[in-house]
């Protein structure tokens, strides 16, 4: 029998060690199934979604974001250090089941003891892992009980964990220390076994052995531990983050799905309790790792709006696993409804999540919840609801008007009879609103200019429901949808521009739910290829000081980064970035509705943004969205900068 062995149980008779162990894994795993069974209940309950599509891009994302912590090292500090804990927890999984495999089978020798050919390069591997993972978690515990950041929620339960995780290192590194100092005669050994090995010889055979002893119990009890702490606490995410990595939502926009009306047997529409979520919703409550990256860039808590991702995530959580009070209603109780009205559902919170926690599905089902079966919102929301229903705007402008702005631009109508390559959706900004109908204008101007085949629906087009739907009128939002729907199919519409990301996001991701598969083009888009084919005579590059701003819905939502700055460098010489852009870039405020309602707790999300743009000292402030526009050129005049910075659409800076 292994000395290896024989050490670890001296303090117990031989015949009782496997059998203790048993007890102790059987304990442990009752204590686990039993807080776990619950939360598996539920997600069995649970409405079904469908997320098995796409299984390549699924494994790649796992490995990326999962495996590699992508998301994580953005931020290299506490990155690295999560990263490091993550990897090493990986690594030494081999080295937990060394132990478990000695102790449950003590009388066959283990395949990692002393004389195992490749055991010297593994105890080196495993050392190095321990020693990292040891600065890792000290650096964490530093980083909890000295800096302190604001975003990081600060519990017992997280110092706990990281105890367990130094006894279980500690204890790795006095296990092999202590058996060599037993058996002086073994050449192979890690360098940290080596270092300690001496000192531990200093001590005494009788009290190495007791400490190689300790050492063996010490880890396996403190594997245990944490086995039953996981379920009952915020680290089941442990547990649930590389599956919620690799079902998550792999498709642009924000995944939200019709609801269907014509369902007799449905008493209530939207979510208004938790239990009604679906199971991947109630799989995301479960993964947050309360890191508050989502916090760290929400524009709305930002700017003292009553809104934490995190805490809606927690609250939701809390109230799914039963801690809060039972007869407390979910909308209104637990999740206060000025919490809802004032996301955005710019994406900020999803794109910085390491584990791909969806949270604007969540706001707008809590939204339809709400508007549908509790009729309650925001009061400006109630004249917006009947325009869109009568006259197919927010504004209520007769519909009839909707092609006013065009009638001295000599622009075709749609004909589908001899259609046009392209439809151009202006949109409900782009038609009625003064500042808008610019932007309209000067798209039409480089379509023109560029030869391109394109005409318009007049007054026929209507408002794809954006609006409505991101308000949580999902009801209004379909009845709008089916509207254009039946246009496009009776005008074999096939090709749309457009320059409203949001009406792009519509039309494009979430239009096929109603039959309607459209190749739906951003404006910059168009415009980058033009240029690149030479179709657009630019006049020389000017030197103008210009910052680019991005668009939620086309950036996050959407993906579409370049295209709007491939345009601008055709016509700039450098154009400024801020720290804040990209898949980091600030919400204008307008998103989710929001354009429609008072904004009047804390600072206005815009002027926030201003801010942030402002420190490159620009003269011309990009944007590649009309509702960017207006708010970004409200906040420049309520800061008096109408002589400095300028706010223009791309397709405004065409020459």
């Amino acid at each position: 029998m292994d000395q290896h062995i024989n050490r670890a149980f001296e303090w117990i008779p031989p015949s009782l060690q496997p059998w203790i162990l048993v007890f102790l894994i059987l304990i442990s795993l009752t204590a686990f199934t039993l807080s776990a069974w619950p939360k598996l209940r539920l997600l069995l309950k649970a409405g079904k979604e469908n997320r098995t599509d796409q299984p390549l891009k699924r494994i790649f994302t796992t490995l990326s974001i999962g495996f590699g912590q992508t998301r994580l090292l953005k931020e290299p500090k506490s990155g690295w250090m999560h990263a490091v804990i993550f990897w090493g927890f990986l690594i030494l999984l081999v080295r937990a089941g060394e132990f478990f495999f000695i102790g449950l089978l003590p009388n066959i020798e283990s395949h990692f003891s002393a004389t195992a050919p490749l055991i010297l390069p593994y105890l080196w591997v495993k050392d190095g892992v321990v020693f990292l993972v040891t600065l890792a978690v000290l650096y964490a515990l530093y980083r909890r009980l000295v800096i302190k950041p604001n975003r990081l929620t600060l519990s017992t339960e997280g110092l706990i964990i990281l105890d367990l995780i130094l006894i279980i290192v500690a204890s790795d590194v006095l296990f092999d220390a202590a058996f060599l100092a037993l058996n002086p005669d073994i050449e192979k050994s890690g360098p940290l076994a080596a270092l300690f090995a001496p000192l531990v010889s200093t001590l005494g055979k009788d009290l190495a052995g007791h400490l190689h002893s300790l050492a063996y119990w010490a880890h396996v009890s403190a594997i245990l531990y944490f086995l039953t702490l996981l379920p009952r606490s915020k680290h089941f995410h442990i547990v649930t983050a590389l599956p919620n990595v690799f079902l998550s939502n792999l498709n642009p926009g924000s995944g939200l799905h019709r609801i269907d009306f014509e369902d007799e047997e449905k008493e209530t529409f939207g979510i208004t309790e938790v239990e009604s979520f679906t199971w991947k919703q109630m799989l995301d409550l479960h993964t947050c790792t309360q890191c508050g990256r989502c916090d760290q860039v929400c524009p709305a808590l930002a700017t003292g709006k009553p809104l934490s991702p995190q805490q809606l995530t927690v609250d939701l959580r809390d109230h799914l696993n039963g801690h809060s009070v039972s007869d407390i209603p979910l909308l209104g109780g637990v999740i206060k409804d000025e919490t809802l009205w004032a996301c955005t559902t710019c994406g900020a919170c999803e794109s910085a999540c390491p584990v791909m926690i969806e949270y604007v599905d969540k706001v707008i089902d809590l939204r339809r919840g709400l508007v549908l079966t509790e009729d309650r919102y925001p009061k400006e929301l109630e004249s917006a609801f009947k325009s869109l229903e009568t006259q197919s705007n927010p504004w209520g402008f007769p519909k009839n008007s909707r092609a006013d702005w065009a009638k001295a631009l000599n622009i075709p109508i749609w004909d589908k009879t001899h259609p046009t390559e392209y439809l151009y959706f202006v949109g409900c900004n782009g038609s009625f609103d003064t500042r808008g109908k610019k932007i309209s204008e000067a798209v039409v101007k480089a379509l023109k200019q560029a030869g391109v085949s394109f005409s318009i629906l007049g007054n026929g087009e209507g408002c794809t429901g954006d609006p409505a739907r991101r308000a949580g009128n999902e009801y209004l939002f379909d009845m709008l949808a089916r509207q254009n729907a039946e246009t496009f199919q009776q005008n074999a519409v096939l090709k749309v521009i457009t320059h409203c990301p949001h009406c792009l996001n519509s039309l494009k991701n979430e239009y096929p739910e109603f039959g309607v598969y459209l190749e739906v083009i951003h404006h910059s888009e168009l415009l980058e290829t033009l240029i690149a084919e030479g179709k657009l005579s630019l006049g020389e590059k000017t030197d103008a000081n210009v910052v680019v701003h991005d668009s939620c819905y086309l950036g996050r939502h959407n993906g579409i980064y370049d295209a709007p700055r491939k345009v601008l460098a055709a016509e700039v010489i450098k154009v400024q970035e801020v720290e804040q852009s990209r898949e980091t870039g600030t919400c204008c405020g307008a998103g989710g509705a929001r354009f429609l309602l008072e904004e009047n707790i804390g600072t206005r999300m815009s002027h926030h943004r201003l801010d942030e743009l402002m420190v490159t000292n620009p003269d011309t402030i990009a944007v590649s969205c009309p509702y960017c526009v207006l708010m970004l050129e409200d906040a420049v005049k309520a800061k008096g900068l109408e002589k400095k910075v300028k706010v223009r659409d791309i397709g405004e800076m065409i020459k």
